[in-house]
C-alpha cells in the first residue's frame, strides 16, 4: 500500500510493534489525518487481526469485537477466551476508533496486549492534541508508544492531490486546497471530489488546473447546520463572528461579547481552541455558514468585527479598510489606494484587487475628482492581474486608464506598463511596440518622460534578442534613481537579459544584485512581484554564470514567495528556472519535476515562452535518460510559435536530445550545429556556448575548441567548458580532469561524470581505473544517466578477471597471500600478481580500499 506523507510513521508503527517493550501502540490525530490510513498499512504489512470502535455501540459490551466471537456463546470469561484465541502470537489487534470502543471490548483489547507476543496499535481521535479521557491511563503507560499524526505539510499534500487526481497539479490549485483543508487528508479528499464533480477542475494535455472556485462540498453544506441546530443564540452569533474570519484570538472574541457562545461551539466539536486562536474544526465550515448569511446579516458581522479592529494596536489599515468596504462603508479614495499597495506589497493579491477595484468602481467621478489616485489604482489593480495570470484583463485596464489619462509622466507610466504586460504577459512583441509608438508619438521630441519610452524600447529589444541595441539604449537613460522603481526595475532587468545574452553573465549578475539591495532598503511597500521577478532574473544570469546551486536556491526562493502570494506569471518562471538550474546539475528527476509544476501553470495562463523552454527542459531531461520524448512536445517544439523571444535558442538544444533519444544521432547533431549557427549569427553567446557543449556531449567536437576561445566567455561554466573542448581535442587525461574539477566547482557533477569519463578512455591502467571511478561516482549520484560522453567507455563493466576478482576477495576477507596461494594451489608470487594487477586496475594501493571499491570478501 502506497504511503504518502507518513513513511516516517508507518516505520515508527513497524519498529514498535517489533519491540518487546511496547504492547500498545495508539495512533492519535485529529478525525480525517490519515490515522485509519496508516492502520490500514500497518495490517497489510504485518499479521493483523482488524476490530472497529463506533461511538453509537459503546453501551454494548464487546461490540467492538463481536465478529471475533461465536454468537451462541453465552458466557462473558469464554467471549474473552475466544478473542484470545482469534489473535495468534506474534499478530497485531488493529482497532480503528479504539476510543469508540465499549468498555469490555477496550478492557479485552488490553488484555490482548499484555499477553507476550502481541500487539494493540489503536487510533484514537484527539481535540486539541489531548487524547479522551477513556484511554488517558492506558496512554500514560511506560508500555505503550503514543504517536501523533499531524495533518499534511504541503509537500506532502501536493503529493496526496498529485496521487488523487492521477497527475501534475497547479501549485495554485494546491494552495487553495492547502489553506481551506489545513493538510486534512480527509478534507482534502472531499473538497477535490466536489470540485471535479463540479467542473471547477479542468485537466489539460498537460495537468490539473481550476476553471472557477473549488465549491465547498455539499455534505458539508448541511453539516454544520445540523450541528449547530439546539444550541443556544450565543453560539450560533459566536459561530458568524468567527466565519467572516475564520478565526479569532481570544481578546477579539471576548471583546466582541462571544466568550460564552464560543466555549459552546468548543464544548460541541465545532470550534476548537488552538493556543490562544479559535477556529472551526473544518476549515470549510466559516465558508458554508457565510455563504448561508444574508447580505444584511454579513454587513453587520462585519462591524462587530470592524468595531474590535479599530480599537487594536498596532493598527491594521489594510483590515480595517476592507472591513469598511464590505461592511457598506464609504471609504476614501485615497485610503483605498493606500491600502490596496500595502496590500499588494505583503502579497495579499486578492485583497489589492478587491480594493483596487473598488477605488476605480465604487468611487464617485474618481477620474475626473481624483485623477492620480485613479492612475495609481489602475497600475496595482493592472499589475496585480497580470501577474495573477489574468493579462487580458490587466491590459484592459490600463487601455481604459490611458483614454482617461491626459499626456503627461502618469500616462507615460500607464503606456510603459501596458507595454510590459503585452510583451511579457501575451508575449506579443509587434503589438507591444506598437503600443511604444502610438503613446510617444503623444510627446514632443526631448521630452521628460522620453525616459520612460526609452527603457520600455530597451526591454523590447532584449526580449526580441537584439543585446547590444538594448545595452545602447540603457546605457542612454540618464539618472536610474530618479526613475520610479518598476521603471528600474524594468531597466535592470533588461540590461541583465541582454548581458547574459553576450555572455557578460558576471554583470548581469551584479546588476540584479544591486537592485535586489536597493528593494531590499526599500522597505515592505515594495510590491511582492518586484521581489519575485528579480529574485528570477537572478536565477537566470547564475545559471549561465554557472553557480547552479545559487540558481537553483535562489528560483526556490522566488517560486515559494510567489507561491504564498498568489503571484501566477513569476512562480511559473521560478519553478522552470529551478528545472533549468537541476537540468544542468545532471538532476535529472528534480528537473523534470519542476518543469512540470512550471507547465502546468503556463499553459494555464497562456505563457507561450515559458511553455516554450518547460518542454525544453523536459525533452532535454527525457532524451539524456534514453528516454523518447513525449511527441506531442517536440511537435510544439516545431512549430512557428516556438521560436519566439530570446530563450529560442534552448529549442534546438531540446530536438537535438530527441533526435537522440530516437537513434537519430547524425540529426542530433546537425540539429545543434543549425542551433549554434543562428545563436552565433544573432550574438548570443551563452546560448552558443551551452550549444557547443552539447555538441560536445554528443561527441561532435569539431571546431568546439577553437570556437569557445574566440567566444571568451568569461565565466566560471565556460572556463569548464573550454577546458572540455581542449581536453577533448588533444585527448589529454590531466586537462580532462580539470574539467571535471571545474564542472563539479559549478555544482554540475553530470558534467564532471563525462569529463571523468573522457579522461579514463585517454589512459590506460591505475590512472584510467581511478578516472573511471571517480566518473562512475559522480554519475551514480544523479542516477547514472547513459548520456553519450558516458556511455561510450571501451572498458567492461568489471575490469577484473574473474581469478583476479576471487583473489582480491580473500584479502578483503583478511586472508594472507600465503593462506591465498595454499586454498587456490597457487604460488605466493601469482597471488602477488593477481593482487598488483587488480589494485591497477582499479587504480588503488592497499588491501584497505579493496573493500571500499565494493569488492567482498569470501
Amino acid at each position: 500500500m502506497t504511503m504518502i506523507g507518513r513513511t516516517q510513521e508507518f516505520g515508527d508503527v513497524l519498529a514498535a510493534v517489533r519491540d518487546p517493550r511496547t504492547d500498545v501502540v495508539l495512533v492519535t490525530g485529529e478525525a480525517g489525518v490519515g490515522k485509519t490510513r496508516l492502520l490500514d498499512a500497518v495490517s497489510t504489512d504485518l499479521p493483523a487481526v482488524r476490530a472497529w470502535g463506533t461511538r453509537g455501540l459503546s453501551h454494548v459490551p464487546l461490540a467492538a469485537l463481536a465478529h471475533l466471537i461465536d454468537p451462541a456463546t453465552t458466557s462473558l470469561a469464554e467471549m474473552v477466551a475466544q478473542v484470545l484465541r482469534a489473535v495468534p502470537a506474534g499478530a497485531v489487534l488493529a482497532v480503528d476508533d479504539l476510543d469508540g470502543c465499549d468498555e469490555v471490548s477496550l478492557a479485552v483489547a488490553v488484555r490482548v496486549a499484555r499477553d507476550a507476543g502481541r500487539t494493540l496499535v489503536g487510533t484514537v481521535r484527539t481535540t486539541d492534541g489531548r487524547v479522551p479521557p477513556v484511554v488517558a491511563e492506558l496512554a500514560a503507560s511506560s508500555s505503550t508508544l503514543v504517536l501523533p499524526i499531524a495533518p499534511f505539510d504541503r509537500t506532502s499534500t501536493e503529493e496526496l492531490i498529485d496521487t488523487l487526481l492521477n497527475g501534475p497539479v497547479d501549485a495554485g490549485v494546491v494552495n487553495d486546497v492547502w489553506r481551506r483543508t489545513g493538510g486534512n487528508a480527509l478534507f482534502v479528499t472531499q473538497l477535490l471530489d466536489g470540485a471535479r464533480r463540479s467542473g471547477a477542475l479542468h485537466r489539460s494535455t498537460v495537468g490539473w488546473h481550476a476553471v472557477g472556485p473549488l465549491p465547498v462540498p455539499t455534505g458539508l453544506r448541511s453539516l454544520l447546520p445540523t450541528r449547530l441546530a439546539g444550541l443556544p443564540n450565543s453560539a450560533v452569533a459566536a459561530a458568524r463572528f468567527l466565519a467572516a474570519t475564520g478565526r479569532a484570538n481570544d481578546g477579539e472574541v471576548e471583546q466582541a461579547g462571544h466568550l460564552v457562545g464560543t466555549e459552546h461551539l468548543v464544548t460541541h466539536g465545532i470550534a476548537v481552541w488552538t493556543a490562544e486562536t479559535v477556529r472551526f474544526v473544518h476549515p470549510l465550515f466559516a465558508e458554508v455558514l457565510w455563504d448561508g448569511l444574508s447580505p444584511a446579516r454579513r454587513r453587520a458581522v462585519l462591524r462587530e468585527h470592524l468595531a474590535v479592529a479599530r480599537t487594536l494596536t498596532p493598527h491594521d489599515h489594510v483590515r480595517c479598510t476592507v472591513l469598511s468596504l464590505d461592511a457598506g462603508e464609504a471609504v476614501a479614495p485615497g485610503h483605498l489606494l493606500a491600502a490596496a499597495r500595502v496590500a499588494a506589497a505583503g502579497g495579499a493579491t486578492d485583497v489589492a484587487v478587491r480594493l483596487a477595484r473598488a477605488c476605480l468602481d465604487r468611487v464617485p467621478d474618481v477620474w475626473t475628482a481624483h485623477p492620480e489616485v485613479a492612475v495609481g489604482a489602475a497600475l496595482v489593480f493592472a499589475v496585480t492581474l497580470w501577474e495573477t495570470g489574468r493579462a487580458d484583463e490587466a491590459v484592459t485596464v490600463l487601455r481604459d486608464a490611458l483614454d482617461r489619462t491626459p499626456p503627461g509622466a502618469d500616462a507615460a507610466l500607464l503606456a510603459v506598463t501596458l507595454h510590459k504586460v503585452i510583451l511579457w504577459g501575451r508575449y506579443d512583441l509587434p503589438a507591444a511596440r506598437d503600443v511604444l509608438r502610438e503613446q510617444s508619438a503623444r510627446y514632443p521630441a526631448g521630452a521628460p518622460v522620453g525616459a520612460l519610452f526609452a527603457v520600455a524600447e530597451a526591454d523590447a529589444l532584449a526580449y526580441a534578442g537584439f543585446p547590444d541595441e538594448a545595452l545602447a539604449l540603457a546605457s542612454a537613460v540618464g539618472d536610474h534613481a530618479r526613475l520610479p522603481l518598476p521603471i528600474r526595475t524594468m531597466l535592470a532587468t533588461s540590461r541583465s537579459n541582454a548581458l547574459t545574452h553576450v555572455g557578460q553573465t558576471g554583470e548581469a549578475v551584479a546588476v540584479i544584485e544591486e537592485l535586489l539591495d536597493q528593494v531590499t532598503a526599500a522597505g515592505p511597500e515594495v510590491a511582492a512581484g518586484t521581489r519575485d521577478k528579480l529574485l528570477v532574473y537572478a536565477s537566470h544570469a547564475l545559471r549561465e554564470h554557472g553557480r547552479l546551486d545559487d540558481a537553483a536556491d535562489t528560483a526556490e526562493r522566488a517560486y515559494h514567495s510567489a507561491l504564498a502570494d498568489g503571484v501566477v506569471f513569476e512562480r511559473a518562471w521560478a519553478a522552470l528556472c529551478v528545472g533549468a538550474a537541476r537540468l544542468q546539475a545532471g538532476h535529472l528527476d528534480d528537473a523534470t519535476l519542476w518543469a512540470r509544476r512550471s507547465l502546468v501553470t503556463s499553459v494555464a495562463a497562456g505563457m507561450t515562452d515559458c511553455t516554450r523552454v518547460c518542454l525544453s527542459v523536459l525533452t532535454v531531461a527525457h532524451g539524456s535518460r534514453g528516454l523518447t520524448p513525449d511527441p506531442a512536445w517536440v511537435t510544439h517544439l516545431r512549430s512557428p510559435e516556438a521560436g519566439l523571444g530570446f530563450l529560442r535558442h534552448t529549442v534546438p538544444i531540446a530536438l537535438g536530445w530527441a533526435a537522440y533519444a530516437d537513434g537519430h544521432h547524425a540529426l542530433a547533431c546537425d540539429l545543434l550545429r543549425q542551433g549554434q549557427a543562428r545563436a552565433a549569427q544573432e550574438r548570443a553567446v551563452a546560448a552558443e556556448s551551452w550549444i557547443l557543449h552539447e555538441r560536445l556531449r554528443m561527441h561532435d567536437g569539431t571546431g568546439v575548441r577553437a570556437r569557445l576561445t574566440s567566444l571568451a566567455v568569461g565565466s566560471p561554466v565556460g572556463a569548464a567548458r573550454l577546458a572540455l573542448a581542449t581536453g577533448l581535442e588533444r585527448a589529454c587525461p590531466e586537462t580532462l580532469l580539470a574539467a571535471a574539477t571545474a564542472f563539479e566547482a559549478v555544482g554540475s557533477p553530470l558534467y564532471a561524470a563525462e569529463a571523468a569519463a573522457a579522461a579514463s578512455r585517454c589512459v590506460s591502467g591505475r590512472a584510467a581505473a581511478a578516472a573511471r571511478r571517480r566518473a562512475d561516482e559522480l554519475a551514480h549520484g544523479v542516477g547514472d544517466p547513459p548520456t553519450p560522453l558516458l556511455g561510450r567507455s571501451p572498458v567492461p563493466t568489471d575490469p577484473l578477471t574473474s581469478r583476479e576478482r576471487l583473489v582480491a576477495e580473500l584479502a578483503t576477507g583478511g586472508a594472507t597471500n600465503a593462506e591465498i596461494a595454499e586454498r587456490l594451489v597457487l604460488s605466493v608470487r601469482t597471488v602477488e600478481n593477481h593482487l598488483s594487477r587488480a589494485y591497477a586496475k582499479l587504480g588503488i594501493t592497499s588491501r584497505g580500499d579493496l573493500a571500499r571499491y565494493g569488492i567482498g570478501n569470501r
